[in-house]
Formats: C-alpha cells, structure tokens, sequence
C-alpha cells in the first residue's frame, strides 16, 4: 500500500476537492503499482515556513512504498510529483520538499496482519 502525505499552508478552501483522487493515476505510473493501492492524504492550513519564510505557499511530503523506490525511481518520482503539486496547488519546486521511504513488508500492516 504505497503513502503519499501533504501537509501544507495552501488554504483547504483552494486545494481542489478531487486532489487526492487525481494524482492516483501518476503516483501509480510512476511507482509502477496498481492505482487500487494507493493511499493519499492531504492535510491544508498548516503552519509551515521555509527558511523562515511562511507567506508563500510550500508542502512537505512524503511517499512510502514497498519496492520501486530507488536512485534512478526516486528522481522520476520527485519530477513528477513535484510538477504535478505545483500546477495543481500553485506550490514552487523551492518550497515543496519530498521524503521517499521503502519500507519492509514485515513492518506494515493492513487489516491487523503484517503484508510480509
């Protein structure tokens, strides 16, 4: 079950209602898992600054997936996230920072069983 989550200052009445929905298809691309397993949150009007600077919109983010991660992965996927938050929520690349964690099997679960 890849895990995409956003926190950031973006009003909530400006993130687009379908956001989470939209960006299912291109986290599945390039994660290169079935859009049916994806999970994504978003969470707006939190107090976030960048270098001190807490006026212009940002996000801090992160994507946790078992597998498909990995040097030459995680570039595509910071590209393409990257891009796909700036159209969609006015955030510039400068002010949109994104961890990626492959995470083990045997230490997640869903439905109270371990997936490994």
């Amino acid at each position: 079950m890849p895990c995409l989550k956003i926190l950031t200052n973006v009003p909530k009445n400006k993130i687009p209602s379908d956001f989470v929905n939209s960006i299912i298809p291109l986290l599945s691309k390039v994660l290169r898992k079935p859009e049916q397993n994806f999970i994504c949150l978003i969470s707006g009007d939190c107090q976030l600054s960048f270098g001190g600077v807490s006026t212009e919109y940002g996000a801090v983010a992160t994507i946790e997936s078992i597998g498909n991660l990995g040097l030459q992965e995680n570039m595509v996927i910071a590209k393409e996230v990257t891009s796909f938050v700036e159209k969609t929520l006015g955030i510039k690349p400068s002010n949109f920072f994104l961890t990626l964690y492959d995470l083990q099997g045997q230490n997640v679960a869903r439905n109270g069983v371990t997936i490994v």
